[in-house]
């Protein structure tokens, strides 16, 4: 009887116990995007971490895939050429007045000062969101870290290109511009239009 009963508390604490407090990635990124919607940066980012701590093993093997491009025709090499050759005859815009930059420095503190919405609770977009709480909160090379490292794990996420261009105009303009052209590529709504306010396309 009484073997039975230390079974039964053996069970109950370390099986179901451990399962009614352990929140999903799910719950986690929701908590830290609450946190980051109010305002506290410090709690959004430790929830982030948890959340992605919870994904731990599935990232892992995501990371471990091959990152090489496989081409199905020429057709398909030469137009990825194309893209990779724009992007090397971009280059950050001159102003020529103050009050152009002026005007460009106002245009991107509102885009610096934008807020995340919420896209899913993917392993990529996890890091997505810990990257701009982390640039939000001053923590420009934790950013870019998450950044790149959102970028390995989904290379098609046009939001992605979008935040680390902004980031990019800060710490390292020459790459605002690829990044940016990376997210029109992917359909972004606003990269167009920072595109035009920042960059320029040499002949």
């Amino acid at each position: 009887m009484f073997n039975s009963f230390r079974i039964i508390v053996f069970i109950y604490t370390f099986i179901f116990l451990p399962q009614y407090f352990c929140q999903s990635t799910s719950e986690y990124v929701k908590a830290g995007f609450n946190d980051y919607k109010s305002g506290n940066y410090k709690s959004a980012i430790e929830k982030f971490t948890q959340a992605l701590a919870t994904e731990s093993s599935e990232i892992n093997r995501e990371t471990t895939k091959s990152s090489e491009i496989t081409y199905t025709d020429k057709q398909e090499k030469s137009d990825v050429d194309v893209s990779k050759r724009t992007h090397t005859k971009t280059s950050k815009r001159t102003y020529t007045n103050s009050t152009e930059k002026e005007y460009v420095d106002t245009k991107m503190k509102s885009y610096v000062s934008s807020s995340l919405e919420y896209q899913g609770d993917e392993p990529a977009k996890i890091y997505l969101y810990r990257g701009w709480t982390f640039f939000q909160s001053g923590n420009k090379e934790a950013a870019l870290n998450d950044f790149d490292k959102a970028v390995s794990l989904d290379p098609n996420l046009s939001e992605i290109y979008f935040r680390r261009a902004i980031l990019s105009y800060e710490v390292d303009p020459d790459k605002a511009c690829p990044n940016l052209l990376k997210a029109i590529e992917q359909g972004h709504k606003s990269a167009q239009e920072l595109f035009n306010l920042i960059c320029k396309e040499e002949q």
